[in-house]
């Protein structure tokens, strides 16, 4: 039975910056005036190594099918996620996959943030494998308010990624949040955010749905507030944690250093006492695990990290050479299909190399299927349409035509890049 949470646990306003905490009242008690609030605990200085708690790990599949995120980490490397999985992808990959459980969706955006194409993906694994276990990863932005909606449609666990309660340490963590359709300021969209999941933990639980938290070690940033996390998500009723270690970005100048795997045991030594803890080891390869190159797969030599479905990509031919992209800025793939008056066709140049070559009129609206029927025809020599977003029946026109709809948010030289088999650096720089 979960602990009352109603009377343990406050929203501290500080005095600077107008941020907020929120933590334990027996925390409270302990704060002095206008100092933090937050209890520094000593990394080098943690008793004991701590056993991975909890139940043994259940067969495991992550599904990466939402396609738009709510915010981006700032000291994580640039996303190598492929676009979303379509749902014939998703039933493809559990499918071809033997002994699998449950599966975790989860990324390469949050499930939240595309909800009916959420809903859709949970309602097709339900009808082909009742007796699946479905969860989702999430930052956990709307969860409280459609937290009734996902138990109805089948879900059964969330993970909630609650990197910190401190407004001011999360403006350090997060390059950028977008709530809605516009990306925010981070002094203004902070405290809605942990707002947000402090609402989201005991509405989910409420639910009937198990919450784990789950939070990405970063030293010096958020390392000496994990303990902290896990006893305030515990009274607010969650009742697992997992540990992630930072993966660094090697392209930037300034970020923080990678935990040691000592430092990991430390923590969840700490954090157990409060919640089930598991974590996962320092990560030097692909999987997130130092198991060396026998674990190419995500997770099978046992490190703890999950599996990764991924569809194969459409690739070129000499009749369908070029790719093309729903985007209004030119940088990123940020429009909905629907809402693309013009379409980037990106192609190969005679020395190889990958860029712009023009700009196509997409059909008017409001003829009904006829349209894709004249884009599919518009695209006569595209393998690929990147969109942030489209429908299904569309998909299933242009897919019936050649032409492959993937849904990404990201970077368009990027993305188009790895549909020509490419690393960075392999197309035009406009």
């Amino acid at each position: 039975m979960r602990r009352k949470r109603s009377s343990n646990w406050s929203i501290n306003h500080q005095q600077s910056g107008g941020g907020f905490l929120l933590v334990p009242r027996r925390i409270l008690r302990l704060s002095t005036h206008g100092s933090t609030i937050m209890p520094v605990i000593p990394i080098s200085s943690a008793p004991g190594f701590a056993a991975q708690t909890g139940d043994p790990a259940i067969p495991s599949l992550r599904l990466p099918v939402a396609p738009l995120a709510f915010c981006r980490m700032r000291h994580a490397p640039e996303s190598k996620a492929g676009p979303a999985l379509s749902a014939a992808d998703v039933l493809a990959e559990v499918d071809r996959r033997q002994g699998v459980t449950q599966v975790e969706l989860n990324g390469p955006g949050d499930p939240l943030a595309s909800m009916p194409t959420t809903l859709a993906t949970v309602a097709l694994l339900r009808q082909h494998y009742p007796d699946l276990i479905i969860g989702l990863a999430t930052i956990g932005l709307g969860a409280a308010a459609h937290a009734a909606e996902l138990a109805a449609a089948g879900v059964s666990k969330v993970t909630l990624l609650i990197e910190t309660l401190d407004a001011a340490t999360a403006e350090q963590l997060y390059a950028w949040i977008r709530p809605g359709k516009k990306t925010l300021p981070l002094g203004e969209v902070v405290p809605f955010v942990l707002e947000e999941q402090a609402r989201a933990v005991p509405a989910l639980a409420d639910a009937g749905l198990s919450v784990t938290v789950r939070t990405t070690v970063c030293p010096g940033l958020n390392a000496h507030q994990i303990v902290t996390i896990a006893e305030t998500m515990a009274e607010l009723g969650a009742t697992a944690m997992e540990l992630v270690p930072l993966m660094a970005d090697p392209q930037q100048d300034k970020t923080p250093g990678m935990p040691t795997r000592v430092h990991m045991e430390q923590i969840a030594n700490l954090t157990s006492r409060f919640l089930p803890t598991r974590f996962q080891q320092v990560e030097t390869d692909a999987c997130g695990c130092d198991c060396g190159p026998r674990c190419g797969t995500g997770g099978s030599c046992g490190c703890g990290a999950k599996p990764v479905a991924q569809a194969p990509l459409p690739k070129p031919s000499s009749e369908r050479p070029r790719v093309a992209v729903a985007s209004a800025t030119g940088m990123e793939v940020d429009l909905h299909l629907g809402q693309a008056k013009t379409l980037l066709v990106y192609g190969p140049r005679e020395d190889g190399l990958v860029c712009l070559q023009e700009i196509r009129q997409a059909p008017e609206p409001g003829s009904g299927e006829s349209r894709w029927e004249q884009l599919a025809d518009t695209l006569h020599d595209c393998f690929a349409l990147l969109a942030a977003s489209a429908g299904q029946r569309p998909r299933e026109v242009l897919a019936g035509r050649g032409i492959r709809v993937l849904l990404t948010e990201e970077n368009i030289e990027g993305t188009v890049d790895v549909l020509y088999g490419g690393g960075k650096g392999q197309t035009c720089k406009r």
